[in-house]
């Protein structure tokens, strides 16, 4: 854009040479004339309406790009050019192309702070969801370790019970009653299960995502018998000191209480 401006203060140049000159004619056509292409141009280039691009949409681009660069947080101002010149709808791709472009250069402070900004309007717009998976890579790229996590499940059932169907729901104590994991399996050979971050109802709202947080989790199981009978279990995770991301929990046949239903 600023090469723009340049351009169009150099074409000026030999029309005011023009202008100057004693013998030059019709000084007040090319005038006229040259005022309205120039005005018309540089109009189209900065005018909010304009159809061949905005002064302030490329200011928009570059305070971010200075921001990523040296991975820190963008000033005030250019949350309020945002909000100004960018166009409702056209939000949530501004945002998600510049948060993944940060994330990418690890610009993780500019991600972070662009993540805060960007929650309520995703919201506005119904687009949680993309949100969430947003946070996910970026809570991915700055716990490395966490991206991977899992519970790993052995389970003995009682004797009685010739196993039809078992279930498992992560969830955080006092927290919201969405799981943070789930599973069923029908697989009456096989008593080692497995919960990751994958087995989550929403992207972000997973294990990993708890374990960051130090939230305090359990684990809901439910056994379903072929004479129609069922089982159900609830037991704590325990914290593990020497990989943190990685748990383990073993359902016993003591564990396991009649479902009255």
């Amino acid at each position: 854009m600023i090469s723009f401006y340049l351009i169009a203060c150099l074409s000026i140049l030999p029309i005011g040479a023009f202008l100057l000159t004693q013998d030059s004619k019709q000084k007040i056509f090319v005038f006229s004339f040259s005022f309205i292409v120039i005005g018309f141009s540089i109009f189209s280039f900065t005018s909010k309406y304009s159809f061949l691009g905005s002064i302030h949409k490329e200011l928009i681009s570059s305070n971010f790009q200075e921001a990523a660069k040296l991975n820190i947080e963008l000033n005030e101002d250019f949350f309020i050019r945002f909000n100004k010149y960018i166009e409702d709808d056209q939000k949530n791709t501004w945002l998600e192309e510049i948060i993944l472009y940060s994330i990418n250069i690890d610009s993780l402070n500019t991600a972070e702070q662009l993540m805060e900004f960007a929650e309520p309007v995703f919201n506005q717009t119904d687009n949680q969801v993309r949100f969430y998976a947003l946070y996910t890579i970026l809570r991915d790229k700055k716990f490395p370790e966490y991206a991977l996590a899992n519970l790993n499940i052995n389970v003995s059932v009682p004797e009685i019970c010739l196993t039809e169907q078992i279930s498992f729901n992560l969830f955080i104590e006092n927290g919201p009653k969405i799981p943070i994991a789930q599973l069923t399996a029908s697989d009456i050979n096989k008593f080692e299960f497995s919960l990751s971050n994958s087995d989550s109802l929403i992207p972000g709202f997973d294990l990993a995502s708890a374990l960051i947080n130090q939230e305090k989790i359990f684990l809901n199981s439910a056994l379903n018998c072929k004479d129609n009978s069922s089982f159900l279990s609830t037991l704590k995770l325990k914290k593990v000191e020497k990989n943190k991301a990685l748990l383990a929990i073993e359902i016993n046949e003591k564990d396991w209480f009649v479902n009255a239903q």
